[in-house]
């Protein structure tokens, strides 16, 4: 086993680690204090998703969804060249598949965001000059503190619409997103550890693949 492979392997079993005291935790204030009960808020979606197309959620959410928040999230968190542009070219592509009708096939929707993206990437890599980008490479890098720390935050906070279809915070939808941020650094920390994207969309994949799995299973 590869030195980026124990670190990988520690850091997953830290994150499910952290995510069984977090859900004991929340158990324990829920008992002190019901009224930050989450019983109300459902991923209804994901649910009805799982029940009815169970490849397609599977598909979307193991594979595409690591895959775009991943470059959505982390890649500004020590940039290479390339993850400068993938981050410049996934921003709009997310942007995108929210104007899509949601009377298209998934499949359909996927194929066509995936070769925008790779068009993307390909016209970002044509037009910005890795010699002039560097200083401003340079300069992200050394605020990545702060970037891992915001982007971590937002990626939890982006999650709170898989529970209501208007953004709105309260306690309850905040106890819900805290495993996320956990995962945001986690994810976070292992880009930086192994100094790859590659290796935080694996991560954000096993992430998903375990619960969905057992969640498939159970369907």
């Amino acid at each position: 086993m590869t030195a980026k492979t124990k670190i990988f392997t520690r850091s997953l079993i830290l994150l499910f680690g952290i995510y069984i005291l977090l859900g004991l935790l929340r158990l324990l204030l829920v008992k002190l204090y019901p009224q930050f009960s989450q019983t109300d808020y459902q991923q209804s979606q994901l649910q009805n998703l799982l029940q009815s197309n169970p490849l397609r959620a599977g598909i979307m959410i193991i594979l595409v969804a690591p895959v775009i928040e991943e470059l959505m999230f982390r890649s500004l968190i020590k940039p290479s060249h390339t993850d400068l542009v993938l981050f410049i070219a996934a921003w709009p592509v997310f942007i995108a598949g929210t104007y899509i009708p949601p009377d298209v096939h998934w499949f359909f929707k996927v194929s066509f965001l995936a070769v925008v993206l790779a068009c993307l990437t390909y016209i970002g890599t044509q037009l910005i000059n890795p010699f002039k980008a560097r200083h401003l490479r340079s300069k992200i890098t050394s605020w990545y503190i702060p970037i891992w720390i915001l982007t971590s935050i937002l990626f939890g906070l982006v999650h709170i619409t898989n529970y209501v279809e208007t953004f709105t915070l309260n306690i309850p939808l905040f106890l819900l997103i805290v495993p996320r941020i956990v995962a945001g650094f986690i994810f976070g920390y292992i880009k930086i550890k192994n100094k790859h994207l590659g290796w935080s969309i694996a991560m954000h994949s096993m992430n998903n693949a375990i619960p969905i799995s057992m969640l498939l299973l159970a369907h």
